[in-house]
């Protein structure tokens, strides 16, 4: 009962699972970690997990909510919670800090102006076909003198992880931070959990040291 409780009062500390407002046109991954609750340290060295439940539409998706998926990201930051010196234990009641997090992931279709060739070079559909309303973002003249559109699109997914470490006592924030990534859809691969977890944990501090 009292993970029960600890999980329930746990979603009002939660900030919106925030994911990128727009898609990224890197070909690279992109990754960015904000902690919006720092700490320089932290109490004890033993810590449990607290299940979260989805509140929002991008932590229902069937990715993110594919079991295996969830152990290995799972084992993951427990990977590198131990890196940093903490111990898993399961009963909550009896860790030092609870652990949560809650993790979502979306389709974007970014949809962009193709650039045409001219003698001078390139130039782009806007500078095309212009009047005294200004000029067309998306349409260009074709053969014939037909508007044609000549638009492209890029597949992405974005996606964030959001962790916070907890004083199980009165359910107070100790340090919270938020992963925020882009991926090309087409051809992307598997994301490296282990990366993920550390990089979304770099800043956490490791555990104190055992008396």
């Amino acid at each position: 009962m009292r993970t029960l409780a600890l999980a329930i009062a746990c979603c009002s500390l939660f900030a919106v699972l925030a994911l990128p407002a727009q898609a990224q046109s890197r070909k690279q991954p992109t990754a960015h970690v904000e902690v919006s609750k720092p700490a320089a340290t932290l109490p004890g060295t033993t810590y449990a997990w607290v299940p979260m439940p989805a509140q929002l539409s991008a932590e229902f998706d069937q990715r993110v909510q594919d079991p295996a998926l969830r152990t290995r990201l799972q084992a993951a930051l427990d990977k590198a919670l131990q890196a940093k010196g903490y111990r898993r234990i399961d009963d909550v009641s009896k860790a030092d800090l609870a652990v949560a997090y809650r993790v979502g992931v979306r389709d974007v279709q970014e949809t962009r102006v193709k650039e045409i060739a001219s003698q001078g070079g390139s130039i782009r559909e806007s500078g095309v076909e212009c009047g005294p309303d200004g000029c067309s973002q998306l349409v260009a003249q074709g053969a014939g003198g037909v508007p044609t559109f000549k638009v492209k699109t890029i597949d992405t997914v974005e996606g964030g992880l959001q962790i916070e470490v907890i004083q199980p006592s009165d359910i107070r924030v100790l340090w919270r931070a938020l992963y925020r990534g882009s991926v090309k859809a087409k051809g992307a691969g598997t994301v490296n959990l282990d990366a993920v977890a550390t990089q979304t944990l770099a800043s956490l501090p490791k555990a104190p040291a055992r008396e």
